[in-house]
């Protein structure tokens, strides 16, 4: 090991900065620890250093202005930004375009520090770090090597060369491990070597439930009906959807084959084409997991229920089901329970954000989140309960279904079929003594009105409705017979959403665009430009270029202008304008300036934003 290797540290956690330099300097490495911005500039100003840990939430001098400061002071310094996931999405970015290396989410495997610090001090013998990004990764070569060795040793299968292995792994000095791989596959074994967190990043993208369901698929083509291992392929298409972050799974019957696609990122991916002989017992068993009637097969149905995948990881999914000209369709919304976002992570931006925060603190009144379908809106209303939530504050929902549930709430499903609707179970709400309601939809006039009057009656109501924008929300009330006063009196602010994917941070890269691209960016941002960031695709993001969506926010605040706006009759072209006026950033010009951060792409931003 390089022993003059050294390292910066710059956090104002001291126990955080502790840890580090305790590990570390076991390890053989000269650290120097900082607790705020301006010491650990002095110091980049007296001495070199190989490497800078720098925390971007810190007070005062924050961690870009930092990093700008140190990279100022020596070009040479590899700096990393650490920080949680609660940071706000434009620091980040902003630490991107400053020249940060890389982003460390708190907490991290000290291994990936402990990498980067000896691929940048040279100290490791053997073959160059490769990019494995730049590398596709062989189906054929994949199945030579379970997930389970490949997890236990770091190491990833690209192809198969004659009669050789191509791997990459984070040691290939290691002879133990090259002298199991080749036990096991039986062919000889090359070996390249690629950082720690890029290896483990490709295993996770790589070693998907698919296998297992291909394995299954060769025991099918030649088995009879009754053997078809049906409530197996169904486990193992959730399981793959839980682990490709797909949002639904449709099951689509064609002329020769029962296709499989998952939506991963708001759009459609083909995983699987079953013989046609699966989907009547693939159906089947759906409809049994859902309630439905496994005897209709003419009426569109519906349902919901739970499994439990990957050793006890519960996922809730929604099935509906529709008859085809080819046979019914089916599509199962997956809904894995995981913790509840924090406002800050949702992608408002910071005014747009403290805005919002405001209105939920201004008991009493109506919020409504609006927004096409699958465009956040639950998301934003379980994170909006979630700041709300505490020991003084009786919060209660009206749910269909309840997605995620809160120790401390009070939660309740729609039940048609006992007359447990939105707007009967909202007005058994009001003699719960509510501080705070959530309504997951307004669906309908008796919906709406017991909306309105709830929120005039003294708590907080959170709800949802589908509409293009923050004033069209308005008119849609108006529209289900709600008088124009009583909105006025009750709502005292609206939301409007969309989801944009993320840009891949490992493969994005300027670039020129479409004049129609360019001059959408132009109109909203006011700032001329030629290039922009897009993703050429890599084998983390499954060569899309994008990588995770975020979320596009415009906040409209009820002030007593717009109150009487709404009112007298205005248009809604003319109610917009006085929002804008009064601050409102709107959703197109806030989606242009995610394309400014370097966040997604002036063509996503038109593809989801502009309608």
């Amino acid at each position: 090991m390089n022993e003059k290797a050294s390292i910066l540290i710059v956090d104002d956690d001291a126990s955080m900065c502790e840890t580090l330099l305790d590990i570390l300097e076991d390890k053989g490495y000269s650290v120097v620890v900082a607790g705020d911005g301006p010491s650990a500039v002095a110091g980049a100003g007296r001495r070199h250093f190989d490497l800078a840990l720098i925390d971007i939430m810190m007070p005062g001098m924050n961690g870009v202005e930092t990093l700008r400061e140190i990279k100022r002071a020596n070009p040479e310094t590899t700096t990393m930004i650490m920080t949680g996931h609660s940071a706000l999405e434009g620091m980040v970015s902003e630490a991107l375009q400053a020249g940060v290396e890389g982003v460390l989410y708190k907490p991290f495997d000290i291994d990936t520090i402990v990498e980067m610090i000896e691929s940048k001090a040279g100290a490791r013998a053997g073959p160059p770090l490769i990019d494995l990004k730049k590398y596709q990764v062989q189906p054929e070569a994949l199945r030579l090597i379970p997930e389970e060795t490949a997890r236990k040793y770091d190491v990833i299968p690209l192809c198969i060369e004659g009669d050789s292995l191509v791997v990459a792994m984070s040691r290939p000095e290691n002879l133990y491990v090259l002298d199991e791989i080749q036990t096991r596959t039986r062919m000889h074994i090359r070996p390249l070597r690629a950082a720690l967190m890029d290896v483990r990043g490709a295993i996770n993208l790589h070693y998907r439930a698919m296998d297992e369901i291909e394995r299954e698929i060769e025991q099918i083509a030649s088995a009879d009906l009754a053997r078809v291992p049906v409530v197996r392929i169904m486990d193992l298409l959730l399981a793959g959807a839980v682990k490709d972050g797909a949002s639904d799974v449709h099951v689509e019957p064609k002329q020769d084959r029962l296709r499989i696609r998952y939506r991963i990122d708001g759009h459609l991916h083909d995983r699987l084409s079953l013989p046609l002989n699966v989907h009547t017992p693939l159906l089947a068993r759906l409809k049994v997991l859902a309630q439905m009637d496994i005897t209709e097969r003419r009426r569109p149905q519906d349902g919901q229920f739970t499994v439990s995948i990957d050793g006890g990881r519960e996922v809730n999914v929604r099935a509906a089901t529709v008859n085809t000209s080819w046979g019914e369709v089916a599509v199962l919304h997956v809904m894995e329970q995981v913790s509840v976002m924090e406002l800050s992570e949702l992608g408002f931006l910071s005014d747009s954000l403290e805005l919002y925060r405001g209105l939920i603190q201004s008991l009493p009144g109506l919020i409504l989140v609006s927004g096409p379908p699958n465009s956040g809106k639950t998301t934003t209303l379980y994170a909006s309960l979630n700041s709300l939530s505490t020991e003084e504050c009786n919060v209660v929902t009206i749910e269909n279904p309840i997605e995620y549930h809160f120790d401390n709430m009070k939660q309740i499903q729609v039940n048609p079929q006992v007359d447990l609707t939105f707007a009967s179970g909202l007005r058994a709400i009001m003699r719960l003594d509510p501080d705070v309601i959530l309504v997951g939809e307004i669906p309908d006039a008796g919906t709406a009105k017991a909306a309105v009057q709830a929120a005039l009656a003294g708590p907080l109501v959170l709800s949802s409705v589908h509409s293009k924008d923050s004033v069209s929300a308005l008119f849609h009330l108006i529209d289900l017979g709600v008088e124009s006063f009583l909105i006025g009196s009750a709502v005292i602010g609206v939301v409007s959403q969309r989801l944009v994917r993320r840009l891949c941070p490992h493969c994005r890269s300027l670039r020129d665009v479409p004049e129609e691209e360019r001059l959408a960016y132009e109109q909203e941002v006011w700032e001329a430009r030629t290039q922009f960031y897009y993703g050429a695709g890599c084998n983390f993001c499954a060569n899309t270029g994008y990588l995770g969506r975020t979320g596009v926010f415009e906040v409209l605040v009820m002030s007593d202008q717009i109150k009487h706006l709404l009112i007298t009759g205005a248009s809604a072209d003319e109610i917009k304008a006085q929002a804008v006026k009064e601050g409102m950033v709107p959703l197109r010009r806030a989606g242009m300036l995610k394309v400014q951060e370097g966040i997604t792409t002036p063509r996503e931003v038109l593809r989801n934003v502009f309608y």
